[in-house]
Order: structure tokens, then sequence, then C-alpha cells
């Protein structure tokens, strides 16, 4: 039986769609980039069917509609041609304004931050650093740091990620990296911090830390195998006791689980995967995994998941995958 061509032409749109999608919304597209998109969508009706279709799939709508730059009601039935729509400048008075705002939107946007680092890494790339005054720093997948050598301090930024800071001694310039809502401030060798959504995340390794927060009193000392959370909602978490080598394990290409929710595992292989994983059941979310796993082959540790817990998975190819019972 011959390919139906009709199918083959189906297929390779869906496939070009959810491309888009997942450029879409990693927020790394460019202005150029996202103007090839826009003539994809518009050169053919199947390209806004197949766009949508995916978008519905997962469920993700609401967060692509503001890159779009339009709502879902707007756009046109996939049997209508589209057109492209007219925009209408603001009089000279509103630049002003409207330059400010696409400043800012730049300053926050994924370009914005790697604009301000002086050094970054990409999704699933580890990367180690030699800084001017003998200390390294080792950034950890999708991460972002700015530095400043002063005669007198030494400052660096955590813009993004993840990174391990050895310090090189000098007591006339103090070594402090900001980070969230605070700052940390090497009193000895070497520490671990981690920008999460719940706070900035401190580990010591070597030594110990001063940790402070950017507004009020609050300080803390950290000793080396010491761990503690910070933000500017809740200020200083409780100061707990950390397993220093799993912790770091990331910096030797693996992972480590001790009696880790499932929610949280998938969370930190998406960190190192160039696509999504979603967890589509709350039930499987809290399963307990214990294990190892290669930073640098993400898939193969779904794969083990997978067996292990006896769980399925819905792929769009390696882009979007939806684990559920």
């Amino acid at each position: 039986m011959k390919p139906d061509p009709d199918k083959q032409a189906s297929a390779a749109v869906k496939r070009e769609a959810t491309d888009w999608w997942a450029r879409l919304d990693s927020g790394e597209l460019d202005s150029r980039q996202y103007q090839a998109f826009q003539r994809w969508l518009n050169a053919d009706p199947l390209h806004t069917l197949a766009f949508d279709e995916v978008t519905q799939l997962w469920g993700e709508l609401d967060a692509i509609k503001p890159l779009l730059g339009m709502p879902a009601a707007t756009r046109q039935s996939a049997g209508k041609p589209r057109r492209p729509r007219s925009v209408a400048l603001p009089r000279f008075p509103a630049w002003p304004v409207a330059v400010a705002v696409c400043c800012l939107l730049f300053w926050l946007s994924p370009l914005g931050l790697l604009f301000r680092a002086d050094w970054h890494t990409g999704v699933g790339e580890i990367r180690r650093i030699q800084l001017s005054d003998g200390s390294t720093v080792t950034l950890n997948s999708d991460s972002a740091l700015s530095v400043s050598m002063e005669a007198d301090a030494r400052h660096l930024r955590l813009l993004k990620g993840e990174a391990l800071f050895q310090v090189s001694p000098d007591k006339n310039r103090p070594f402090r990296v900001h980070a969230g809502a605070g700052s940390v401030t090497a009193l000895g060798t070497a520490f671990n911090i981690r920008l999460r959504d719940k706070g900035t995340e401190v580990t010591v390794t070597e030594h110990s830390v001063a940790v402070n927060l950017d507004r009020g009193a609050q300080t803390a000392r950290l000793e080396e195998g010491q761990s503690l959370t910070f933000d500017a909602r809740d200020g200083m978490g409780t100061t707990q006791i950390a397993d220093t080598r799993a912790l770091t394990a990331w910096q030797r290409g693996t992972l480590v689980f001790q009696d880790k929710p499932l929610g949280e595992v998938v969370a930190e292989l998406n960190r190192y995967h160039h696509g999504y994983m979603f967890i589509g059941d709350d039930t499987i979310a809290q399963r307990r995994v214990n294990g190892v796993f290669h930073t640098n082959d993400p898939l193969a540790a779904l794969d083990a998941l997978q067996t292990s817990l006896q769980i399925k998975t819905t792929r769009i190819g390696d882009y979007l995958i939806l684990l559920h019972r």
C-alpha cells in the first residue's frame, strides 16, 4: 500500500507546530525568529489548525497567548485565509512611554537576562569558569551570572539557575554573591547557591558563609554541611543539615534522589531537557523515587521511572511528554 501524501503532510505540519510551540513557550525566540513563526503561521490555514491542536492538547493556550500578541478568540478558523493585521502607531507624545516599556520588557526577558550576564549556560550545559582572582564558579544547566571584580570587593550576582563557588582567599576583598532577596558572603572556601521558585537555597560545602537579606536586619551564619532557604516574603528559613554530596552531584553529571516525590524529580529532570515533562495526575506526583540518573540523558531517566513506577507517557516527539496512570 502506498503512503497517503495527505497524512504525511499532516504529520509534517504537526511536527512543525510542536516545534514552534516548544520554542515559543521557552521564551528564547528573538524578534527575527518570532517573525519567522508569524510567517509560518500565516502561510497555510493548516498551520493554524495544527498549532491550535497542539496548544489545546496540552492546555497551555493561556500561557502562549501573550507571546502571540492576540487572544485565541480573535484567531480566524482554519478554513479561511489569514490576513496580516494593521497596527496603528502611537502619536509622538506616547513614544517615550512606549520606549520605556519596551526597554523594561527587554530587561526582564530571557534576552535581557543574557544581556546582563557575563557568563551563562544552555539547557543541559555545565560550565566551569576561572575568575581573575583565582576563584572558580561552576554554572549548572540554564544558569546566568554577572561578575564585578573591584579593588576592594568582589561582587557577583546569580541571575538564574544554580552555581557552586570555590573562593580564593583575599581578606582585603570580600567575596559576595547576590542572589534573589539577599546575599552570601564567603567566610571560607566553597558554597552552592540555587535560585528556586520558593526562594534562594544556600548550601555550604566547605568552611562557612554569612547570609544577609537585602531588606531587614536578618543575618545567618552557615557552617559546612548546612543549608537554608530565604526569600523576600518569609525571610530566613531554618538551618538544615544537608547531604552536600547529593546536592552537588550535578557537577559530576548525575542527579541523586533519596525518597523524593516524583513531582520534584520530574521538575529537576526538566532543567536538563530540551522540552517539557508534565504530570497529568496528582496521585502519581507523590510517588517516592530513589535513584541516580545522568544529567546528559533525562529521557533515559524518564524511561527508568516509567518502568519502576509502572506509569505511562503520552508524547509529542521529545518536546512534550505527559506522565499519567
